[in-house]
């Protein structure tokens, strides 16, 4: 009987034991699945934040890529109006010196012209001498009457001194359009350099006193500046 009781003892204490170790299963099962669920709830926002931050960079990239294009059409364009205004520039330096080179015609045939004038003139007032002389010696000659001899004198002297004041009178316009074509021909040629042009003319004897001023100015930098060095 004693050994009966002791066998349901031993049963109700593995029973117990056994309830206890489901019980304490369970709890540890419950732990483990909430951890599991806390560690998935972990990894899904972590999915979620890297989703986000993939959405970013790719965000990111997509404005660096416009920005990019934007600013490769912007260098595009910078370029092709670079182009344009260095097209327009030599076009208009061209054009320049096509006029510098009329304008420094003109003042050659101007001043050309000038000296043929004077040399005219030179000549008129050596004729007006001897006609004065001869005019001078026929009176002394005529003892101071009057023959037709003196008056064709007189005559072409006054025809000569005329000729003489309508000579001066066109020296005088020669010599003011010589002045503003030179000036013509400086600005020209300033246009020219501002414009980022050289000037270029066929002939260096019609360059302007500009440009002349100028070389000669450097002419004697580089004198001076070789004699310094030496």
């Amino acid at each position: 009987m004693n050994k009966f009781y002791a066998i349901i003892a031993v049963l109700i204490i593995l029973a117990l034991a056994g309830f206890g170790l489901y019980f304490a299963n369970q709890s540890q099962m419950a732990e483990q699945e909430a951890a599991m669920n806390e560690r998935i709830s972990q990894l899904e926002s972590e999915q979620q934040q890297l989703k986000a931050s993939g959405d970013i960079l790719r965000a990111e990239q997509a404005e660096a890529e416009r920005l990019a294009r934007q600013a490769e059409e912007a260098r595009l364009m910078a370029e092709a109006q670079a182009e344009k205004e260095r097209l327009e520039r030599e076009r208009l330096v061209a054009e320049l010196n096509e006029r510098l080179a009329r304008e420094a015609a003109e003042r050659k045939a101007a001043e050309e012209a000038q000296l043929a004038l004077a040399a005219k003139m030179a000549e008129l007032e050596a004729a007006q001498a001897e006609a004065q002389a001869s005019l001078a010696a026929l009176e002394a000659e005529q003892a101071g009457q009057e023959s037709a001899d003196a008056s064709a004198l007189k005559e072409k002297l006054e025809a000569q001194e005329a000729e003489l004041v309508a000579l001066a009178t066109e020296n005088e316009a020669l010599k003011e359009r010589q002045q503003l074509l030179e000036q013509r021909q400086i600005a020209t040629e300033e246009a020219i350099v501002s414009a980022g042009g050289k000037v270029e003319i066929p002939y260096p004897e019609i360059r302007s006193p500009n440009v002349r001023r100028q070389q000669a100015i450097y002419f004697k930098e580089r004198v001076l500046g070789h004699k310094d060095g030496s």
